[in-house]
């Protein structure tokens, strides 16, 4: 039997007076792949930064591996945080910013060891990023900048990777490989992963689970029972149309109004 790995229990965090989430529960078990999903606005960003330590909540309790966050060994945890267009001129190769994700194996001096270079390699050659691994940054397009991004994760062996919206800014080509990728190292690392999207045409046919956030969790189950028509509308309300075939939605996108002319 697979053991709990994130545990939420009642969780309430404030921005000031504001409750941004509210009454969370939520059990994530070895092994799962956890597909957050939820408009814009609904906490989705609130709710990893408290399960990251970077939020403190004003009630309830996390706990990852069974240990609050401030006991955790920070190693077992990779984050991959939503790209934004201003961080895209990162004056540093691709080689540069993947070893950045080794640093806390290495110690006080940051020396790199044959196992850290190993591991360094087996990464980059896995995300078929070799070729352009002694680039700038900043000469990457979307999808490989993404790549890198999760691969600066990955080489500090984590048994549980958090991302947040990482298809943000990518196209439909870029966005599908992005998620195939995330697929195929779910079960060839037999990592634990926690995913952040808007995106219901995404996650259906490779997460264990979906659970809707709009403020609290109104729904956790597998996709086929969560992403209905009537729970999608619950979270982004009538004047959003639901594309796709079968039993599960394929895209959330707005209405158009077409006597106003807005969205």
């Amino acid at each position: 039997m697979s053991s709990v790995i994130l545990e939420i229990k009642d969780l309430e965090v404030r921005y000031r007076d504001e409750i941004a989430l509210s009454k969370i529960n939520l059990k994530i078990k070895e092994g799962d792949f956890v597909a957050i999903l939820g408009p814009n606005g609904a906490g989705k960003s609130t709710l990893l930064k408290a399960v990251l330590g970077i939020l403190k909540p004003s009630k309830g309790e996390i706990r990852v591996f069974g240990k609050k966050i401030d006991e955790l060994d920070r190693r077992l945890i990779g984050y991959v945080p939503q790209f934004l267009d201003e961080n895209s001129s990162i004056p540093l190769r691709v080689i540069d910013i993947i070893k950045m994700g080794r640093y806390p194996h290495l110690g006080i001096l940051r020396y790199f060891k044959e196992k850290d270079y190993k591991k360094i390699d087996e990464i980059i050659d896995y995300l078929r990023i070799s070729e352009i691994k002694n680039k700038l940054f900043s000469e990457l397009s979307g999808g490989q900048k993404q790549r890198v991004l999760i691969g600066r994760a990955l080489v500090n062996e984590p048994k549980l990777l958090i991302l947040d919206e990482p298809t943000t800014g990518l196209d439909v080509n870029s966005s599908e490989g992005l998620y195939g990728m995330l697929n195929n190292l779910h079960k060839k690392y037999k990592l634990t992963i926690l995913l952040v999207t808007h995106d219901a045409m995404a996650v259906s046919d490779m997460v264990s689970s979906v659970a809707c956030l709009n403020k609290n969790i109104a729904v956790h189950g597998k996709p086929e029972e969560v992403l209905t028509e009537e729970n999608i509308q619950c979270l982004y309300g009538k004047h959003y149309m639901i594309f796709g075939h079968g039993k599960i939605p394929h895209m959330v996108v707005k209405k158009i109004d077409k006597k106003n002319g807005n969205n």
